[in-house]
This record gives C-alpha cells, sequence and structure tokens, in this order.
C-alpha cells in the first residue's frame, strides 16, 4: 500500500489531508475516470467536455499541435476540471514532442554520441520548459531502455546506448531538469525494452536476461533512479520470463504474462525488490504485445488489479469504464487494489501542487534561455561526429 509521506511524495499533513479528502468526495464513476490517460484529437470545447472530462478523466496526452493551441486547450481543460489533470507529452526528444513548433533537440542517440551525459541534461530543460509552458505536466520521457540488439525496431535511436552506466547517467540528468522544472516524469518501458527485435505495438516483447544479468543492467538503472526520487515508471508489454519464474515457481510458459498483467513483476519485483512507491503506468493500451494475451474486457481491470495504478488510452470510454466496473463486480479487481491507485494518482497530483497550480500565463513557448543548450548540443554533437570520421 502507498505512503504519500514517503518518497516519491513526500506530502505533509496538508497534502495527505487533501489525498484523502478528495478521495471520500468522490464517486466511483470518478474514481475509475482518474484511472485512465486518454489522448486528445480536438480541441474543440464540446468534445473536451463531453468525449473526455464526462468520463472524469484523471490526465490527458494531447496529439500535438501549434504551442497556442495546445496551452489554449490545456488552460479549459484544467479550468472545467473538477479534478486537476496530468498534462502528459512524450518529451523524449524535445519540445516538440508536445507542439510542432517546439525545439527539436535530438534523440538520444544523438546525446549518446557526444558522449557527453550533460547534454542529456540540456535535453532535458529544453524539454521540460518548453512542456511546462504550454501545461504540461507530467513528461513521458526519459527512454532508459538499453540498447542490447541493434535489430529492435522500438528502442534504437531512442536510447542512449548499450552501457548502463552512461544509460543511468543520462536518465539521472533529464530528471534533474524535470525536478527544476517541477515536471515529473516516468521512465521508461520497464521491464526494459532492448533485447530481442520485436514490437510491442505488433506481438509481445521479451526480456530474455537472466535474473542476475538483469540486475547488472537494467534493475541497476530502475533501482538508481529510485532511489532519487523517480515520480513514475511506464510499463511495457514486456514479459521477463527469468523473474516470473522466480517470484512463481512452477508458471508455466503460456501463464508468463507481459509486465503490464503480470503482478510477480509489478508488486514483487518493482515494488517490492526495487522499492518503488511511485506511481505505475501501462504503455499504449491499443497495442497487440498486450492485446495478444488477454481480451480487452479482461485487460482493463487486469492491469489495475497486476499492479498498474493508470491506463494509457482509451479505446470506446463507456465500454472501457464498463470493463473496469465488471472487473469490480466478478472479483478481478478489488476495492482495495482500486483505492490503492486513486490515491497514488492524487498523490502524485499533490506531489507537483496542481490543485494549488496556477496555469502558465505567457502565450506560446518559452524558448527563451533554452537556446544555449540547443547550440551547445549541437556543438557538441558536430564534434562528435567529426571525432569518428577522423578515426575511420
Amino acid at each position: 500500500m502507498i505512503d504519500i509521506k514517503a518518497a516519491p511524495f513526500n506530502l505533509d499533513d496538508e497534502g495527505g489531508k487533501w489525498v484523502e479528502e478528495t478521495k471520500q468526495n468522490m464517486t466511483l464513476e470518478e474514481k475509475i475516470g482518474q484511472l485512465m490517460i486518454p489522448i486528445g484529437y480536438s480541441a474543440d470545447p464540446g468534445y473536451l467536455q463531453h468525449v473526455m472530462l464526462d468520463h472524469h478523466i484523471g490526465g490527458i496526452l494531447y496529439r500535438c499541435g501549434e504551442s497556442e493551441e495546445m496551452q489554449a486547450c490545456h488552460r479549459w481543460l484544467q479550468e472545467h476540471s473538477k479534478i486537476p489533470l496530468f498534462i502528459a507529452a512524450n518529451l523524449e526528444a524535445g519540445g516538440d514532442g508536445i507542439a510542432t513548433d517546439g525545439t527539436s533537440f535530438g534523440k538520444q542517440m544523438e546525446i549518446a554520441a557526444t558522449g557527453d551525459p550533460e547534454q542529456a541534461y540540456r535535453l532535458g530543460k529544453v524539454s521540460c520548459a518548453e512542456g511546462k509552458a504550454v501545461g504540461c505536466n507530467w513528461a513521458f520521457a526519459p527512454v532508459v531502455d538499453i540498447d542490447r540488439n541493434w535489430r529492435n525496431p522500438i528502442t534504437n535511436v531512442r536510447t542512449y546506448g548499450d552501457d548502463p552506466e552512461f544509460v543511468l547517467k543520462c536518465g539521472l540528468a533529464y530528471k534533474r531538469a524535470a525536478d527544476e522544472e517541477n515536471v515529473a516524469v516516468s521512465i521508461k518501458h520497464f521491464p526494459g525494452d532492448g533485447c530481442d527485435e520485436v514490437d510491442q505495438h505488433i506481438l509481445t516483447s521479451v526480456n530474455n536476461l537472466s535474473c542476475e544479468e538483469w540486475d547488472a543492467s537494467y534493475g541497476k538503472v530502475y533501482k538508481a533512479l529510485i532511489d532519487a526520487g523517480l515520480e513514475s515508471i511506464m510499463v511495457g508489454h514486456i514479459c521477463q520470463p527469468s523473474y516470473s519464474r522466480k517470484f512463481r515457481p512452477g508458471i508455466k510458459d503460456e501463464e508468463i504474462m507481459p509486465a503490464t498483467l503480470a503482478p510477480e513483476l509489478l508488486q514483487d519485483l518493482l515494488r517490492g525488490q526495487l522499492g518503488f512507491n511511485g506511481l505505475i503506468v501501462t504503455d499504449a493500451t491499443h497495442m497487440a504485445g498486450i492485446l495478444n494475451a488477454a481480451s480487452r474486457k479482461k485487460v482493463m481491470p487486469g492491469v489495475i488489479a497486476a499492479g498498474c495504478d493508470m491506463i494509457l488510452f482509451f479505446n470506446d470510454p463507456a465500454e472501457d469504464i464498463a470493463y473496469v466496473k465488471e472487473g469490480l463486480e466478478d472479483g478481478t479487481l478489488t476495492e482495495e487494489r482500486l483505492h490503492d491507485a486513486v490515491r497514488r494518482i492524487l498523490g502524485m497530483k499533490a506531489m507537483l501542487g496542481l490543485p494549488e497550480r496556477t496555469f502558465p500565463e505567457k502565450e506560446g513557448l518559452s524558448v527563451v534561455g533554452c537556446q544555449e543548450h540547443h547550440g551547445a548540443a549541437q556543438r557538441a554533437a558536430d564534434q562528435s561526429i567529426t571525432l569518428v570520421k577522423d578515426t575511420q
């Protein structure tokens, strides 16, 4: 169960009171709605109200438009939502992860090419400063997968390379910048992509390392970031058979589930062994990587029962919410697990100061002051490329 006074929440009595009073005053529909992070497709107020807010969503990831449109849309949502919203974005490579006119800073591989983790800090600074300017408070970044297989179609240019130590340094540097902007991060994709050659969008991926190999690589990265106050983790539709077998002796091959549906990976490994007290969010639930494992009717309550706290993306809003309700009725999901998830969601909102936070007043993106970071990164990348050419 959550400890809202411990890291990463570190709430005082007043913050804890807001969490409990808010939860107590919520209907069942509102509690289920808080689990949801849909993707937004329109800035029309009617759409935002009836497709989004009427379902009591906990957050939203908006499909990119220009910065002024994004800021106006996010402002409207926050002003009309009963409970403050998470505004999430894939701020992996710059402010263009939330606004089409944001700065395109560089993919993780470009950062790795410089050999300088400080460029990961600059990436985080540009990404989160620009995101914050249009209302973002939650970065689905940094990617801390390890590039163990160059044929992997998901990781490749989205990783800081194949050295866990360097990946960790870059992840910590990005988080340092995000902390300065009061933007929560969500590292991805637990339990670690980059081992096989599979795209989670079309098939469940497998992290095939032994427990010892995993501890020395992915586990080392996760543990250090957790100890640094990591707020949230995005879980991929990725199996980790070695740890599933360790925590569930005798488990059959066909019973090994992707982490999003595997309580042994979320509760025993992530929360237990690694000591993670923060918020767990699924990767996109439209992916075949999870729907190959179970029907959507089972997936919706199943991921929360397994230990996830929030669900990324609706299919049909009314249908998805009904599936979670049915899971509560048939015992797939307990009220205790639902309430624990809601506390973590509200706890992270309180940690970010969302109940009191005012919306950014400045129009457009706050890129002033970021250009120095961007220019320095470009110069370092150019120097790295030159050094590579000189050695050939």
